[in-house]
């Protein structure tokens, strides 16, 4: 929705796009020697050891150029890092919310200026600014004044399974039983509302919605409820409709269901040190689970949004998807 979600995406992948836009005849030895050599480059890296394994993709507006995967999914298996190897990709995940909310506008279901409360079962209010409304975009400018707290990250992650066994003071996360889950609005209600056993004045800034940018994971969960009550779909199949499959993205999703979790890289703390399997109560926030390949197809369809000629969203949609907003 703005530019300060999307350069986490296109920041990540453009460090390499200077590259000559490619023929698309088959490639020239120069090509192949370009490759050759970028693949070398990047063994080199894996080999300094601060990472297990990773994968590399290069695209411009006609194609992708460039997929790699790099070292291991697992070290103790020897299971290789491919371009079909999946994983979550954090917060690159918001960048779904903005096409959402501009697809759900295009639907005629919503308008990005309209209060949040005028879709959502609860009633959220910034208690500085109680008649000042938070708008929908405001929570996809990160400018609705709600804040990220210690509580939201201690609550949010999920374990898989029950018969992990982990010690908690070796995480920076805080992972909670399966038995802890509960849907986004009931999160929500706990935190943000003035009943709510989680409630704070201060998880509100001292500052009138829009006024100011500050990032909040916050803004992603409620956007992706606003959609869901506008629209009546939950969020997980209104992206899977309007995003995934369009772009033929059939390695992607938001939950373990929904993916081929045998091609699931092992998710690891530091190089030595792995992670347990987790979902998160608020996955719109960085739930994405995908493989570079599939992820290279939405880095194309951004790219060729931004010129005009995108598929999922229409010309106008992308112009205000690219926009300054603040």
């Amino acid at each position: 929705m703005n530019k300060n979600i999307l350069l986490l995406l296109i920041g990540f992948f453009f460090i390499s796009c200077n590259e000559k836009t490619a023929s698309k005849k088959e490639p020239k030895n120069g090509n192949k020697e370009i490759k050759d050599s970028l693949t070398f480059e990047l063994n080199q890296i894996h080999k300094q050891g601060f990472i297990n394994g990773f994968a590399v993709a290069i695209v411009n507006e006609n194609e992708i150029l460039y997929k790699k995967g790099i070292g291991y999914a697992n070290i103790e298996n020897e299971n290789k890092y491919t371009e079909n190897t999946i994983q979550n990709i954090a917060s690159i995940s918001k960048t779904f919310l903005g096409i959402s909310l501009l697809k759900a506008q295009e639907l005629g279901k919503l308008n990005l200026d309209d209060p949040i409360n005028k879709y959502l079962p609860v009633e959220i209010k910034n208690p500085f600014y109680p008649n000042d409304p938070i708008t929908i975009r405001h929570l996809a400018t990160h400018t609705s004044t709600i804040l990220d707290s210690d509580i939201y990250d201690e609550k949010t992650y999920i374990l898989k399974n029950n018969n992990v066994q982990i010690e908690i003071k070796d995480y920076d996360e805080t992972f909670n039983n399966p038995e802890s889950k509960m849907p986004m609005i009931d999160f929500v209600e706990k935190i943000l509302t003035p009943d709510g056993e989680w409630f704070l004045k201060e998880r509100f800034l001292n500052n009138k919605p829009g006024e100011i940018f500050e990032y909040s994971n916050f803004g992603a969960v409620l956007g992706a409820l606003v959609i869901e009550n506008a629209t009546g779909i939950p969020y997980d199949r209104f992206t899977t409709k309007y995003i995934l499959e369009p772009l033929n993205m059939s390695s992607s999703g938001w939950s373990f269901n929904s993916i081929d979790f045998s091609k699931h890289s092992t998710m690891y703390a530091n190089p030595n040190k792995e992670l347990p399997f987790y979902t998160l109560i608020t996955y719109p926030d960085g739930g994405m689970i995908t493989s570079i390949n599939d992820l290279s197809k939405y880095l194309l369809e951004l790219i060729n949004g931004y010129s005009g000629n995108g598929i999922l969203i229409n010309k106008e949609s992308y112009k205000e998807y690219f926009k300054e907003q603040l």
